[in-house]
């Protein structure tokens, strides 16, 4: 009986796979090393090689379909190779590779070969796409949102506030919600830098819109520029953001120390909307800044910017839904629902989730507050350098319990510290 005779090469093919579908390897061949750049310099006869780093592992193989019937084995390993992605290459002599096709395979098929096709493929190793990553710029986003909110927040207030047709006594009640408005804040000024007076072009500026204030409440889109500016300013006042966001507080609650004016007619239905377009102007355009300067504050501690985050968020909360500070005439805390436009909720609430989002993203890689006891009382050098391992930082464990530490050199024992772990 005659035997059927086996070319010499299909006996030396080597086992391989790739994605589960098996071929044999005739050759293959293997790329390592680093990844150089070479800088050559005019006038100078040596190179300067840059070492970048690792050069992935590259295999190039010349895998082999063979058989009777090789057509369904070619096609499943044409599929395999375009899959989306890397797969689980079995190389004969490295074993297990996870790869990725690097270049497109090329196929020979001939009718000289019979039953055989030839496919020239050339694999990178895959790793995981680190870097570079792509994140939202959460606060370019507080800051749009912030522009637009105080765009709908002027709109409204030019919509609301009138003074034509009203009597004497109707225009006056204008004219002083908006002075009103203005000492509010030179007194949030004066809180930035008791001496006014070494803020020559800021109170230059100031002093201009008090002596228009006669003619800005009859042009009520001025007016709210005027206000809106004069709000804005005071950032630049500041030390910090933090520093001008506590001086923005000051402002939530403007309003409730005047006067609830009674509507019993229509000119007193008018100053009353007047007195309360005034307090909705100062008080959103404060929490509208406040929130800007929160999304530029660093958050020194996750803790803190929670805190931030619960506190600004309720606030804005609130005054997207119409829940404001009520006037009382004494100042005491009290609250009212008063009808909010749709574009003022929808600027607000923009607003709110943009913050929302950057102080959370922010505060995720900060610090966190926990706390240490000491055996004993140290000097607080010694203490920074037994809770911390590092001694330069007495001064911030000073800073964070000034509560208990009298004096830096007696940090109590058996006290619990409030420590910032980094």
């Amino acid at each position: 009986m005659s035997q059927r005779y086996v070319a010499p090469w299909r006996k030396s093919l080597k086992p391989g796979s790739f994605r589960g579908v098996p071929f044999g390897v005739k050759s293959a061949q293997t790329q390592v090393g680093r990844r150089v750049a070479i800088h050559e310099y005019p006038q100078r006869d040596d190179a300067y090689p840059e070492d970048l780093g690792l050069k992935a592992d590259a295999f190039t193989i010349e895998a082999i379909i063979v058989g009777p019937d090789y057509f369904k084995a070619r096609d499943a390993l044409i599929e395999a190779l375009k899959q989306r992605g890397a797969g689980t290459l079995i190389h004969p002599y490295y074993g297990e590779r996870t790869v990725t096709l690097a270049s497109p395979a090329r196929i020979s098929e001939s009718p000289e070969d019979g039953g055989v096709a030839r496919f020239s493929l050339d694999f990178i190793v895959a790793g995981e796409n680190t870097e570079p990553s792509a994140r939202q710029d959460t606060q370019a986003a507080v800051e749009s949102a912030a522009d637009d909110a105080n765009d709908a927040i002027a709109d409204d207030f030019a919509s609301d506030f009138s003074v034509d047709g009203l009597p004497d006594f109707g225009v006056a009640a204008g004219l002083k919600a908006a002075k009103d408005a203005m000492k509010s804040l030179e007194a949030a000024r004066r809180s930035l830098v008791p001496d006014l007076s070494v803020l020559s072009d800021v109170m230059a500026a100031a002093n201009g819109v008090v002596g228009s204030l006669n003619s800005l409440i009859r042009a009520p889109a001025a007016l709210a520029q005027s206000v809106l500016g004069s709000i804005g300013t005071l950032k630049a006042l500041a030390k910090s953001p933090l520093n001008a966001l506590n001086s923005y507080r000051g402002l939530f609650n403007f309003g409730s120390s005047q006067s609830r004016v009674p509507t019993t007619t229509p000119s007193r239905v008018r100053q009353a909307a007047n007195q309360a377009a005034m307090s909705n102007l100062v008080r959103r355009a404060a929490l509208v800044e406040a929130a800007r300067m929160a999304s530029r504050a660093s958050i020194a501690t996750s803790d803190e910017g929670a805190a931030l985050r619960e506190n600004l968020s309720a606030r804005l909360d609130d005054e997207a839904a119409g829940i404001v500070p009520a006037p009382t005439g004494n100042g005491t805390p009290a609250q009212t629902v008063v009808e909010v436009s749709e574009p003022v909720y929808q600027a607000l609430t923009a607003l709110r989730v943009a913050l929302v989002r950057d102080l959370t993203a922010r505060s995720i890689n900060a610090p966190r507050v926990t706390t240490a006891t000491l055996p004993a009382t140290l000097p607080a050098l010694v203490a920074a350098y037994r809770i911390h391992g590092d001694a330069t930082r007495e001064d911030e464990l000073i800073a964070r319990n000034l509560r208990v530490i009298r004096h830096p050199g007696f940090v109590p024992g058996g006290e619990a510290l409030e420590v910032i772990s980094r």
